[in-house]
């Protein structure tokens, strides 16, 4: 589900010119480095079967089958998102899963954008197998390949955080939308306890980019991928990356991104970090304590720690 995420098919010369930086690094870990190697060792985890052996369409029916139950659309309340006749953009579309549910759930003209060509063809091959018409294309958020005024509705789940420039973006949402089109946008803020993303394959502690620098934190999660033999290596930073493909918008930012669009209208909604929205929190227990952690996300800098996902529709 993004423009910026990781693929099978990184070259070995990119894969090789990772290890040749990483080079010795167990070495030359400075003390800083070997606190946060530590602390990520604390709860390891692997990257996904996917990563490394994708199987196909595996991933677009997954996605298809979380978006029946509710999925992305969820977020904006029952009826709150009107897909019936709507032209459409899925931006950051992943495999393809959601992309061919919002065309069974009545859209005219459905698209879905992403980064890597080889999510784009599976998108493509699962609407084939669907025997539904949906368009896929490989590109960037930043530079939309759509003419003026040509969606009515924008979607993009877990998205945002990936986005080089965020005003960019912002901008060419704005340029392909009709005149009183809306962008739908929901993803984590930079410092949520998972936002460093390193939960995906090398670490579940939370607020390791919180307690740590990115140098240090990148460096230290290298050295436990190298220990361990693991072929798997993230993609390569951007000029503007805080931590791999991250690019460290936070709640404050984001705010600041929407101010400097020209969108008719916004609103924007903080989803508490205990809720029954997050699923890894889904028990009988959070009913006693989620209470206590909700008004945190009202409370400025505090909230950067305690909001599970931004909550935006921003209107043309």
């Amino acid at each position: 589900m993004s423009l910026a995420k990781g693929t099978n098919s990184e070259s070995s010369a990119a894969l090789k010119s990772h290890d040749l930086v990483a080079a010795g690094l167990q070495q030359r870990l400075t003390p800083l480095e070997k606190l946060a190697k530590w602390y990520l060792s604390l709860s390891p985890t692997h990257p996904p079967a996917y990563y490394l052996q994708p199987v196909p369409l595996v991933r677009a029916r997954e996605e298809y089958d979380d978006e029946k139950a509710g999925g992305f659309l969820k977020w904006f309340g029952h009826g709150g998102i009107r897909l019936r006749n709507a032209h459409l953009l899925d931006l950051g579309s992943g495999y393809g899963g959601r992309t061919v549910r919002y065309k069974e759930l009545g859209a005219a003209r459905a698209v879905g954008l992403e980064i890597s060509k080889s999510m784009v063809n599976e998108g493509i091959e699962f609407a084939r197998v669907k025997n539904l018409d949906v368009e896929f294309y490989e590109g960037v958020g930043e530079n939309l390949p759509f003419e003026n005024d040509s969606f009515d509705v924008i979607l993009s789940y877990d998205v945002f955080e990936h986005i080089e420039t965020m005003d960019d973006l912002l901008r060419e949402c704005r340029r392909v939308l009709k005149p009183g089109g809306t962008l739908y946008a929901v993803f984590p803020p930079f410092y949520h306890p998972t936002g460093s993303h390193l939960d995906g394959f090398v670490s579940k502690m939370p607020y390791a980019n919180v307690l740590f620098p990115s140098k240090p934190l990148m460096n230290a999660a290298t050295a436990i991928l190298i220990e361990r033999n693991d072929p798997y290596r993230p993609t390569p930073l951007r000029k503007t990356d805080k931590l791999w493909a991250l690019n460290g918008v936070t709640i404050a930012s984001f705010r600041r991104f929407v101010r400097e669009t020209a969108f008719s209208s916004a609103s924007l909604s903080l989803a508490p970090l205990f809720s029954p929205m997050n699923s890894k929190w889904e028990s009988w227990r959070m009913k006693f304590y989620a209470p206590f952690f909700r008004p945190l996300r009202h409370i400025p800098l505090v909230q950067e720690l305690f909001v599970h996902r931004i909550v935006c529709k921003l209107t043309k």
